[in-house]
Order: C-alpha cells, then sequence, then structure tokens
C-alpha cells in the first residue's frame, strides 16, 4: 500500500507543474498543468513550504478589494447619474458642513439622523421637511442620503429626485421616443424599487400661485411614485403647509405621503433664509 506522502506527490505530479523556484525558501513554486480557456495562468505560482496560505491570503483580500470597488461604484453611479437634480452642488450637502444657526434647526438635524437609524435598520420610513425656501430641507435631506449610502457600505440604492425637474423631463419625453422609454421605463422604475428616495421641493411645479390646481398628470405621477414606495424610504422636501398639500393633491396621496412619518415631520417655522446667512 502506497504511503499518504506518496500518493500526494502522484497527485501533485499530476495536477502540478514547477513553475520555478520560491525567492523566499528557494523551494519549488507549482502552478496548474491546465490553463485557462484564453491561455492565462489559472492562478499565480503557489509556494508548498511556506507561502501558499498567504499568497491564498492575500488573493482573497485582492478579490474582495475589488468586490468591493465594484459595488461601491456601482451604488454611485446609480446615485449620481440617475437621479434628477438641476443643481449638481446639492451633491456637496454633508451633515458636517449643515450650519446650525438656532434650536430649530438643531432638532432638524436630531430628527433627520434619527431617521438615517431607522433606515439603516430596514424601518421604511418617511422623513417630511416644511418650511420655507432656504431653511436647509434639501441640505438634509441630501445628507441622510450619503450617511445612508456610505454607512450601508454603499449597499443601499439611493436617488434624489427634484419633482419638478422629473415632471419637466417625463413631458419633454413625449415627443422623443427613446427619451421617453428611458424616463418611463428605466428611471421610473429605479424610482419605484429604489432603497432611498428623495422628492425634493414638492409644490415647486404648481407656480406659487395657487395650491389647488394640480394636473391629473402630476396627481398621476405622484400617485403612481407612492403607492410604488408604500413600504419602502421616502424623504419628502416641501414648501407647501399640510392644508395646501390636501388642497393641491387631494387627501389620498397626502395620506400615503406621510404613512410612515410618525416622529420624522418635521417644519421650520423661525429659521431664516440659510443662504443668505451663508453670505
Amino acid at each position: 500500500m502506497k504511503s499518504l506522502a506518496v500518493e500526494m506527490k502522484s497527485l501533485i505530479d499530476k495536477v502540478l507543474v514547477v513553475r520555478g523556484e520560491c525567492p523566499k525558501c528557494q523551494q519549488p513554486l507549482y502552478g496548474y498543468k491546465a490553463k485557462n480557456k484564453d491561455g492565462s495562468e489559472r492562478c499565480a505560482p503557489l509556494c508548498m513550504a511556506c507561502g501558499y496560505y498567504d499568497m491564498q491570503r492575500k488573493e482573497d483580500r485582492e478579490t474582495e478589494r475589488i468586490y468591493n470597488d465594484s459595488l461601491k461604484n456601482k451604488t454611485l453611479n446609480f446615485f449620481k447619474f440617475g437621479s434628477v437634480i438641476t443643481d449638481k452642488s446639492l451633491f456637496d450637502c454633508s451633515f458636517d458642513n449643515y450650519k446650525i444657526i438656532d434650536v430649530e434647526t438643531e432638532t432638524a438635524v436630531n430628527i433627520t439622523k434619527s431617521f438615517v437609524e431607522a433606515v439603516l435598520s430596514g424601518e421604511p420610513k418617511h422623513l417630511a421637511l416644511n418650511g420655507k425656501s432656504g431653511s436647509g430641507k434639501s441640505h438634509l435631506a441630501m445628507a441622510a442620503t450619503w450617511e445612508i449610502i456610505k454607512r450601508s457600505d454603499y449597499d443601499k440604492k439611493c436617488l434624489f429626485i427634484s419633482y419638478r425637474e422629473l415632471l419637466e423631463q417625463i413631458k419633454y419625453s413625449f415627443n422623443d421616443e427613446p427619451l421617453r422609454k428611458e424616463i418611463q421605463g428605466s428611471l421610473m422604475k429605479d424610482i419605484k424599487t429604489a432603497d432611498l428616495v428623495v422628492i425634493d421641493d414638492l409644490g415647486s411645479e404648481l407656480g406659487g400661485t395657487t395650491y389647488s390646481s394640480s394636473t391629473n398628470f402630476n396627481n398621476d405621477t405622484l400617485n403612481s411614485i407612492l403607492e410604488a414606495r408604500q413600504n419602502q424610504a421616502i424623504i419628502l422636501t416641501t414648501n407647501l403647509t399640510g392644508k395646501e398639500m390636501k388642497n393641491a393633491y387631494g387627501e389620498r396621496i397626502v395620506s400615503r405621503l406621510f404613512k410612515n412619518s410618525k416622529g420624522f415631520a418635521f417644519k421650520f417655522v423661525t429659521t431664516a433664509d440659510k443662504r443668505l446667512r451663508a453670505v
């Protein structure tokens, strides 16, 4: 009966071939006899005596790094190129550069950070930020989005949607078949299925003169998004009061907007225009 050592040597001779000498211990470096279909080596030559485990761990770490980089890039591309934003400087907004200037802004930050924790723990919460232009609603919405992306290790897919711009793009696509397919197919699908969607500046599409003249097209688009996202995370920013929203969009839509917002609805009352204050 052959010894284990003889059997192992026989197996090695069948599968592996010497590819050189180990620079560390001068023992043979082994590689697979068979190569990949494209003629490349199946793996780097390995030293059975001293380096096998070290090299294996190194390869595993490199594979993990490549995978994580790929996941990160995919998530960032989804966010940056899939979002509908007219002011690209919004991407620079974070909690670090949000100016806390009074008790109200401090409370807004704390509520927004609590929302981030809830979303990261898997809760389909809705954060509603209401107030005049310049109070920092969009800034906080973007800050929360970045926090969720980064703290999920780039696992959560997020979109930031300027609602008025979205409607304009949809309308424009009516006369452009390829664009229509892209927006009403791919973009709307992503908005409905992403882990988090920001609906920014809801109400600005009404023109600021009356809040009782929202079109059927507007309401149908908004209702379609909210219906698909009833149990998914949403951030809503708006200048409208609750009464104005009900007059514009109806009770059903407003109910869906605020369905999961208990403890996560905040209205800026006293905060002045932060953009003017920063000048």
